[in-house]
């Protein structure tokens, strides 16, 4: 016991690691900034070893400490499950996904009953994101993200997105591919068929805000061009987007696997042979630290089950 450090100093610790900020953690104990660096100090004179690499104007943590503040980590999560027993409550496993908004209102929360009905002691957090995953500043345990993997090159549609802040140590499972559908109601389409890529000129298109050069892109893939006064329509999300399209505003550009989970009846009519690959495909992103965690591999293991049956 008397090799413990000092438990104040791991809490600052923590928590600065885990924010990646005095300041942030210092909000978050209710203490001053200079108190959790002087905690900080305190513990690397205990443990012999710089634990943060202190940048102008932000900290990041040493090979040492990376090391130190997954087993610190591990450590507070130990203690927090025995008070959980110590006091008789049933233990339910919390898991935190950060989902695009897309995928998370039209593909996975539809099907999350099926993953509560045979694992009814994890309680899943499903938070929506359209930032890079930064599993260093959030609390999450996954993240379900569309885009390219570092050093890869791929024929398709540009995506211009960065799936992760930080790629270190992280695992990426792919769940399917990536494919934009230009699409509309049929009775729009019956009223001003659509057969050539010039006759796109006399329809409004709907644009959507997560991916604001989508219809650029695929126009320049098959040869055409946004004329000058095309009418248009910008939705903040995809399910917006296929709400207008179904209500015979214009034509929408969507991923393939949400216009499917969207209209499984398929009342929205498919343009031009259908979907247009992009250079990217969804991933599950996993910390290599929690890769193994019950909660995350049951998760995983069911999430993969759901995009091979859509394959």
């Amino acid at each position: 016991m008397n090799k413990l450090p000092p438990l104040t100093a791991l809490r600052a610790f923590e928590a600065a690691a885990r924010l990646l900020s005095f300041t942030a953690a210092a909000n978050e104990l209710h203490v001053t900034q200079s108190a959790v660096s002087r905690q900080v100090r305190i513990l690397e004179q205990h443990l012999g070893h710089k634990l943060f690499v202190r940048l102008t104007r932000r900290i990041e943590l040493t090979m040492r400490g990376e090391s130190y503040f997954l087993k610190v980590r591990q450590a507070f999560e130990i203690i927090c499950d025995a008070e959980l027993h110590l006091n008789g409550r049933k233990q339910r496993a919390p898991l935190s996904v950060a989902v695009l908004p897309g995928v998370a209102s039209l593909w996975l929360i539809p099907r999350l009953e099926l993953f509560w009905r045979e694992n009814r002691n994890i309680d899943v957090r499903i938070v929506v994101d359209t930032g890079a995953a930064d599993f260093r500043r959030t609390q999450m345990d996954m993240a379900i993200q569309v885009g390219a993997l570092p050093g890869t090159r791929a024929k398709g549609l540009p995506l211009g997105k960065r799936m992760a802040v930080d790629w270190h140590g992280l695992h990426a499972d792919v769940l399917f591919p990536d494919a934009l559908v230009a699409l509309c109601h049929a009775r729009l389409w019956r009223r001003h068929p659509v057969r050539e890529i010039s006759d796109l000129g006399q329809h409004c298109l709907i644009h959507t805000a997560i991916r604001p050069d989508a219809w650029v892109h695929w126009l320049r893939e098959h040869g055409g061009r946004i004329g000058v006064g095309q009418k248009a329509i910008e939705c903040s999300q995809y399910a917006m987007a296929l709400q207008a399209a179904m209500n015979g505003e214009g034509i929408a550009l969507v991923p393939s696997v949400l216009a499917d989970s969207f209209d499984p009846e398929g009342r929205l009519r498919r343009l031009f042979n259908g979907p247009t690959p992009s250079a990217g495909q969804y991933y599950l992103l996993t910390p290599a630290d929690r890769y193994e965690d019950a909660p995350v591999r049951r998760f995983r293991s069911w999430l993969l089950t759901q995009a091979r049956e859509l394959r």
